[in-house]
């Protein structure tokens, strides 16, 4: 079978299995094996045949392309500057076409715990919403078909194969062979760190779901840096599944307050169809207390777990000797 343009681009990447790093190594070396191998993940994460892909793969797929922008960001000083843009902004495209689906899947697996706290009297409410967002997820998965074949998706990873197939230009490797891979991952955790403790300590059992959401970005990015260098400080490891324990607390809470957007998305349609204003059914009333109660139990959750968590990401950079 002949390959297709993305998998002639991206047979050209090494395998993720490139050998070990040292701490004394060229940090452009470092970044640009990090991003081939990354690439690898979203490469290999894309469908293989004309089945639609299951909430786990799409799951998988827009991890890979977050990590992969995650990278990007991280390593941008040392990467061509439009390059990267333009990758940045595909990946984003690609990553939010997966959202609407992805943000479904998870309200299809969590709508049970939300709807355990409805009165048993009231559950037979909740059935129209149900088959409405049933049919949301059916039309949002028939639409991907659409994204992977999209121009748009085979020129991402083609261009991606291509601008990192070679590694580092020369010019690139002059300019910063002096900053080695232990002085730039000090670095990066400094300033990374930093940044999530400082939004961290902001946050109270009555801060605002942005805020919340705000510090959730950052964590997320502090994790995948950890992962990453990682392979150069494998003691960095614990601390990195540490965040991803407090990236998952404070996903949980974002997923309620999607929950409750999909929610108030709901309440519009049934005033339009009833051409005015209408109350929301008292079972839908009662299942939009019980997702802002899980809102709140996770925002007390966090507080509860903030000091312990600021001691062990502030000994992380202590781990890069």
């Amino acid at each position: 079978m002949i390959k297709s343009r993305v998998e002639r681009a991206t047979a050209v990447i090494p395998s993720s299995s490139e050998p070990g790093f040292a701490p004394s190594d060229a940090f452009v070396v470092f970044a640009h094996a990090t991003l081939r191998r990354e690439l690898d993940e979203l490469a290999a994460a894309r469908p293989r045949d004309s089945a639609a892909p299951t909430p786990h793969e799409i799951h998988q797929l827009r991890v890979a392309a977050r990590r992969l922008r995650v990278a990007l960001r991280l390593f941008r000083r040392m990467l061509p500057s439009r390059d990267v843009a333009q990758l940045r902004a595909d990946l984003k495209w690609f990553a939010g076409a997966l959202g609407e689906v992805r943000d479904l899947d998870v309200y299809a697996e969590n709508f049970r715990a939300y709807a355990h706290d409805v009165p048993a009297e009231q559950q037979h409410g909740l059935g129209a919403y149900e088959l409405w967002l049933r049919r949301e997820r059916a039309e949002a998965r028939s639409k991907l078909a659409s994204v992977f074949s999209a121009p748009r998706y085979e020129a991402l990873l083609a261009k991606a194969g291509t601008f990192l197939a070679d590694g580092p230009s020369a010019g690139s490797l002059r300019r910063w062979r002096s900053l080695s891979t232990r002085d730039g991952i000090r670095r990066s955790l400094a300033t990374s760190s930093s940044r999530v403790r400082r939004l961290g300590d902001r946050i109270t059992a009555r801060s605002t779901p942005r805020e919340i959401h705000e510090l959730r970005i950052r964590s997320k990015r502090l994790r995948y840096e950890l992962e990453f260098f990682a392979r150069v400080y494998p003691a960095l490891g614990p601390t990195a599944r540490t965040v991803k324990a407090l990236q998952d607390l404070l996903g949980a809470h974002q997923d309620v307050y999607t929950a409750t957007a999909r929610l108030r998305r709901y309440a519009a349609v049934l005033r339009k169809q009833a051409t005015g204003p209408v109350p929301l059914p008292p079972a839908l009333a009662e299942l939009r207390r019980s997702q802002l109660r899980h809102a709140r139990a996770l925002r007390q959750s966090f507080v509860a777990q903030w000091p312990p968590f600021v001691a062990i990401v502030n000994d992380a950079p202590k781990t890069v000797l």
